[in-house]
Protein backbone atom coordinates (compact mmCIF):
# COMPACT_ATOMS: atom_id res chain seq x y z
CA UNK A 1 0.00 0.00 0.00
CA UNK A 2 1.14 3.19 -0.72
CA UNK A 3 1.38 6.23 1.95
CA UNK A 4 -2.26 7.23 3.79
CA UNK A 5 -3.42 3.21 4.17
CA UNK A 6 -4.79 3.53 0.15
CA UNK A 7 -3.69 0.41 -2.68
CA UNK A 8 -1.91 1.34 -5.49
CA UNK A 9 -2.73 1.60 -9.18
CA UNK A 10 -0.87 -1.10 -9.23
CA UNK A 11 -2.47 -3.29 -6.91
CA UNK A 12 -5.56 -1.87 -7.96
CA UNK A 13 -5.08 -3.21 -11.66
CA UNK A 14 -3.48 -6.65 -10.29
CA UNK A 15 -7.12 -7.07 -8.21
CA UNK A 16 -9.15 -6.25 -11.46
CA UNK A 17 -7.03 -8.60 -13.47
CA UNK A 18 -7.16 -11.10 -10.61
CA UNK A 19 -10.85 -10.47 -10.58
CA UNK A 20 -11.49 -10.80 -14.76
CA UNK A 21 -9.20 -14.16 -14.40
CA UNK A 22 -11.18 -15.91 -11.51
CA UNK A 23 -14.59 -14.89 -13.71
CA UNK A 24 -13.51 -15.98 -17.26
CA UNK A 25 -11.66 -19.46 -15.69
CA UNK A 26 -15.51 -19.77 -13.82
CA UNK A 27 -17.43 -18.71 -16.80
CA UNK A 28 -15.62 -21.23 -18.73
CA UNK A 29 -15.74 -24.05 -16.53
CA UNK A 30 -19.93 -23.70 -16.25
CA UNK A 31 -20.41 -23.06 -20.18
CA UNK A 32 -18.25 -26.42 -20.80
CA UNK A 33 -20.29 -28.15 -18.31
CA UNK A 34 -23.45 -27.10 -20.30
CA UNK A 35 -24.84 -24.61 -17.87
CA UNK A 36 -27.47 -21.94 -19.48
CA UNK A 37 -26.47 -18.86 -18.91
CA UNK A 38 -29.40 -18.63 -16.76
CA UNK A 39 -28.40 -21.19 -14.52
CA UNK A 40 -24.49 -19.98 -14.86
CA UNK A 41 -26.05 -16.39 -13.03
CA UNK A 42 -27.57 -17.69 -10.77
CA UNK A 43 -24.78 -20.23 -9.47
CA UNK A 44 -22.50 -16.95 -9.60
CA UNK A 45 -25.13 -14.69 -7.61
CA UNK A 46 -26.04 -12.33 -9.95
CA UNK A 47 -28.48 -11.20 -12.16
CA UNK A 48 -28.36 -12.65 -16.09
CA UNK A 49 -27.78 -9.00 -17.20
CA UNK A 50 -25.16 -8.23 -14.81
CA UNK A 51 -23.22 -11.76 -16.42
CA UNK A 52 -23.92 -10.49 -19.97
CA UNK A 53 -22.07 -7.07 -18.94
CA UNK A 54 -19.31 -9.15 -17.85
CA UNK A 55 -19.45 -11.45 -20.60
CA UNK A 56 -19.21 -8.69 -22.77
CA UNK A 57 -16.95 -6.23 -21.04
CA UNK A 58 -14.25 -9.61 -21.36
CA UNK A 59 -15.14 -10.99 -24.78
CA UNK A 60 -15.68 -14.50 -23.47
CA UNK A 61 -18.51 -15.97 -24.63
CA UNK A 62 -18.63 -19.18 -24.92
CA UNK A 63 -21.81 -20.60 -27.29
CA UNK A 64 -23.44 -23.77 -27.26
CA UNK A 65 -24.08 -25.69 -30.79
CA UNK A 66 -27.41 -24.01 -30.94
CA UNK A 67 -26.51 -20.63 -30.42
CA UNK A 68 -23.80 -20.98 -32.77
CA UNK A 69 -26.00 -21.70 -35.17
CA UNK A 70 -27.35 -17.99 -34.73
CA UNK A 71 -23.93 -16.79 -34.88
CA UNK A 72 -23.15 -18.03 -38.20
CA UNK A 73 -26.38 -16.51 -39.02
CA UNK A 74 -25.06 -12.94 -38.19
CA UNK A 75 -22.00 -13.65 -39.60
CA UNK A 76 -23.56 -14.57 -43.23
CA UNK A 77 -25.73 -11.42 -43.00
CA UNK A 78 -22.69 -9.88 -42.15
CA UNK A 79 -20.16 -11.34 -44.78
CA UNK A 80 -23.02 -10.52 -47.75
CA UNK A 81 -23.18 -7.05 -46.86
CA UNK A 82 -27.11 -7.71 -46.20
CA UNK A 83 -28.95 -5.12 -43.42
CA UNK A 84 -31.09 -7.18 -41.29
CA UNK A 85 -33.07 -6.99 -37.73
CA UNK A 86 -32.88 -8.83 -34.85
CA UNK A 87 -35.85 -10.65 -35.33
CA UNK A 88 -34.12 -11.96 -38.92
CA UNK A 89 -31.31 -13.17 -36.73
CA UNK A 90 -33.34 -15.47 -34.67
CA UNK A 91 -36.97 -15.29 -33.98
CA UNK A 92 -37.41 -16.83 -30.56
CA UNK A 93 -34.30 -14.86 -28.86
CA UNK A 94 -32.83 -16.20 -25.46
CA UNK A 95 -30.77 -13.25 -25.28
CA UNK A 96 -27.54 -15.08 -27.13
CA UNK A 97 -28.84 -13.01 -30.53
CA UNK A 98 -28.86 -9.82 -29.02
CA UNK A 99 -25.41 -10.53 -27.29
CA UNK A 100 -23.77 -11.34 -30.33
CA UNK A 101 -25.28 -8.00 -32.17
CA UNK A 102 -23.72 -5.69 -29.17
CA UNK A 103 -20.38 -7.93 -29.71
CA UNK A 104 -20.69 -7.09 -33.17
CA UNK A 105 -21.36 -3.35 -32.68
CA UNK A 106 -18.93 -3.22 -30.36
CA UNK A 107 -15.90 -4.68 -32.33
CA UNK A 108 -17.24 -2.27 -35.20
CA UNK A 109 -18.89 -5.04 -37.54
CA UNK A 110 -21.79 -3.67 -38.12
CA UNK A 111 -24.49 -0.94 -37.11
CA UNK A 112 -27.40 0.27 -35.87
CA UNK A 113 -29.99 2.37 -37.88
CA UNK A 114 -31.17 3.77 -34.64
CA UNK A 115 -30.16 6.36 -32.11
CA UNK A 116 -30.72 5.74 -28.22
CA UNK A 117 -33.72 7.99 -28.50
CA UNK A 118 -35.39 6.04 -31.10
CA UNK A 119 -34.81 3.04 -29.37
CA UNK A 120 -38.44 2.61 -27.51
CA UNK A 121 -40.21 3.17 -31.29
CA UNK A 122 -38.90 0.94 -33.45
CA UNK A 123 -37.21 -2.23 -34.18
CA UNK A 124 -33.33 -1.46 -35.22
CA UNK A 125 -32.00 -2.54 -38.49
CA UNK A 126 -27.99 -3.71 -38.17
CA UNK A 127 -26.10 -2.77 -41.61
CA UNK A 128 -22.46 -4.25 -42.15
CA UNK A 129 -19.50 -2.21 -41.84
CA UNK A 130 -17.37 -2.45 -45.04
CA UNK A 131 -13.68 -3.18 -43.86
CA UNK A 132 -12.94 -4.14 -46.82
CA UNK A 133 -9.97 -1.30 -48.64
Amino acid sequence: MSGGGRPSLDAITTSKEDAQRIFVTEYRFLREANMTHEAIAQRLGMTVATLRTRILRYDCLILSKAEQRIADRLDGFIAAGESFTLEQLHVLDSGIALMLIQIALKRGRIRSSQSRAQRPRRAPVYTPVDTKP
